[in-house]
């Protein structure tokens, strides 16, 4: 004896009109045929400049810093991924040779914020009152700020926070105002 519910099943499965249509293995379902996002990678070079001030024990030195950054970058919808040596040339005000250094360099863009993560070597930057008076330094910086785009350009305005050892243990912070136009993917 064949059960109400087995019966309204089979009946609700059958198709006595023929207009059922089967489905077709072949076709890859539509969740398989968006666009994948992957990662385009390519060079890109970045131009800045940054008023900073160095501050230090006894005091501190205003001064401007140049910078040339260029290296590999990658971009995947509205993230930029940048990773590369950071070329900087410092001067500080009242005196007549200019500091300089190289920082390793990773920056990451999501829509409108940045950030960014270094390390890397300076020399001629004071950690002293006379300003002059400069050793070998190293260590590293970090920052953030804001982005605007426009197709393979990017501008940023942000902060970052910079800060050297010397080989007698004197600490030099920087605190520096980034500007920097950059182009790339």
């Amino acid at each position: 004896m064949v059960t109400v519910d087995v019966l309204c099943s089979m009946l609700l499965l059958s198709d006595p009109a023929g207009t059922a249509v089967e489905p077709a293995f072949d076709d890859p379902p539509a969740y398989e045929q968006r666009p994948k996002s992957t990662w385009k990678g390519s060079g890109y070079f970045t131009l800045g400049v940054s008023p900073m001030s160095v501050l230090h024990g006894e005091g501190f030195h205003p001064g401007v810093r140049h910078h040339i950054e260029t290296g590999l970058a990658w971009a995947r919808g509205r993230v930029r991924l940048y990773v590369g040596p950071d070329l900087h040339l410092s001067q500080i005000y009242g005196r007549k040779k200019p500091g300089f250094g190289i920082d390793a360099m990773m920056t990451v863009s999501l829509r409108h914020v940045y950030a960014r993560i270094g390390a890397g070597t300076v020399a001629r930057m004071p950690a002293y009152r006379d300003a002059n008076e400069t050793r070998p330094m190293m260590g590293g910086l970090v920052g953030g700020g804001l982005v605007g785009r426009l197709d393979h350009m990017e501008g940023r305005l942000g902060l970052d926070y910079d800060v050297r050892i010397d080989t007698t243990g004197r600490v030099a912070q920087t605190i520096l105002v980034a500007m920097r136009l950059s182009f790339g993917p």
